[in-house]
């Protein structure tokens, strides 16, 4: 099985091009439609993993042209351009923004609330309009430690280190929900979605606690050197149902299993010792 990746080189290519073997696309930016028959015809895929995007939200903000040709444009041509091939591409948590009710949400419920989102789902609606077998995942915020070349992200493991070794305080909301994800598992998974039907799904890990309490619950966990503050004002929640691919035996660690994988991988616990 041939598998084209996009964005090989970004914070989750790169983690699942080290977890299977890849075709790595070249960038994509500003890619033509003639760019993309060549590199279809050149790699000759069973499988697409779209990963490439501008997930920015400010950067989206101030150059919606760009945004709108990276997140959902170049996606069209390639769904447009590989008949036969499955597609896997990646969406975003982001479509739960602007969602009132207090969730978690599953997938028939979104709301965006920026243009980040809004374009994300546009994506997603197109793509399947055209490929019925089209497997969108939303994911989650992710994290991992860094990686050798790649950018590391704004992500909860590097944040929560830095305050460690700083002795800073970290400030949470008590009312926000969402699942944080690591992005090993994430990869991990991508063989197993060739078999999943066409749709929308919820990619990651669950998380009952507020943030103040996931956060509070990691620190008390592994003894970390950090205060963690309250925030009560309202934030909005990006929180997850994942029942509908669990259906299709795909299973993530919870927030905090998956942030206890993450250290026993990495030997981080020597921190905490």
């Amino acid at each position: 099985m041939r598998v084209l990746l996009t964005g090989s080189r970004g914070f989750v290519g790169a983690r699942i091009r080290e977890a299977l073997p890849v075709v790595e696309a070249p960038s994509l930016r500003n890619a033509d439609r003639a760019a993309i028959r060549r590199l279809l015809a050149e790699s000759r895929p069973d499988v697409i993993v779209h990963t490439a995007a501008i997930s920015d939200i400010g950067a989206c903000d101030a150059q919606p042209e760009a945004s709108q040709y990276a997140n959902v444009t170049i996606p069209v041509m390639l769904a447009e351009e590989a008949t036969g091939a499955k597609l896997i591409f990646f969406s975003s948590d982001q479509v739960y923004g602007g969602c009132a009710e207090s969730g978690p949400y599953a997938e028939d419920t979104v709301t965006p609330a920026n243009l980040y989102a809004r374009e994300k789902l546009e994506m997603e609606r197109r793509v399947l309009d055209i490929s019925p077998d089209a497997v969108l995942l939303r994911a989650t915020w992710m994290y991992d430690a860094p990686l050798y070349g790649v950018p590391n992200r704004h992500n909860l493991l590097s944040l929560l280190l830095r305050a460690a070794i700083r002795r800073e305080p970290m400030t949470f909301s008590r009312s926000e929900y969402r699942g944080i994800t690591y992005v090993r598992e994430v990869a991990e998974h991508i063989p197993r979605l060739v078999d999943v039907p066409g749709g929308a799904y919820n990619y990651g890990s669950e998380n009952p606690l507020s943030m103040f309490d996931t956060l509070s619950e990691m620190v008390h966990r592994w003894g970390l050197p950090v205060e963690i503050q309250g925030d009560a004002q309202p934030h909005h929640n990006l929180w997850m149902n994942c029942e509908k691919l669990r259906r299709h035996g795909i299973h993530f660690s919870d927030t905090v299993q998956g942030f206890e994988r993450c250290l026993s991988d990495y030997d981080l616990h020597i921190l905490t010792r």
